[in-house]
């Protein structure tokens, strides 16, 4: 119950009360996740994995690594914006215990529907150094999307 609640805490400040919120997923992990809105320069996402990261065999990849994100982009033009940014992990809904990691993330984020101003497709490298009794770096590769759930 205490880990819920610091996660309900942990996304209730990424959300300031007049921002929009989008839901992310990604494949990689199968991550879930709510940002404040990917169409500014800067937002903040939170994230939890629901499997093992597949493009990994690192010993700490297990399911409910909760992860916080500060994003912003790069470069961007009307459909399309590469983005980066400094997150940090922790495992509080998983089993495993006693490290945390550093996580950089590099992608591209695709606004490719007119019909569907909310909708964009992403992909994804995202680095995370996991700081245990030493450093060991897990690669993931994901695609993904996002959908804004726009004001009216």
């Amino acid at each position: 119950m205490k880990r819920f609640i610091l996660i309900v805490v942990f996304a209730g400040m990424m959300v300031p009360a007049e921002s929009q919120v989008s839901v992310n997923y990604y494949f990689d992990g199968n991550t879930l996740g709510i940002s404040t809105s990917p169409n500014k320069k800067f937002w903040g996402e939170f994230r939890v994995n629901t499997t093992s990261y597949i493009h990994s065999s690192w010993s700490y990849a297990d399911r409910g690594i909760t992860q916080v994100y500060f994003c912003f982009k790069l470069a961007s033009d009307e459909n399309a914006a590469l983005y980066s940014g400094l997150g940090a992990g922790v495992p509080l809904l998983s089993e495993e215990t006693g490290w945390a990691s550093i996580n950089i993330p590099l992608g591209i984020q695709l606004s490719p529907f007119k019909q569907i101003p909310g909708l964009f497709l992403t992909g994804e490298y995202n680095g995370m150094a996991a700081i245990v009794d030493g450093v060991e770096i897990i690669n993931t590769l994901s695609f993904g999307f996002k959908y804004l759930f726009q004001k009216k």
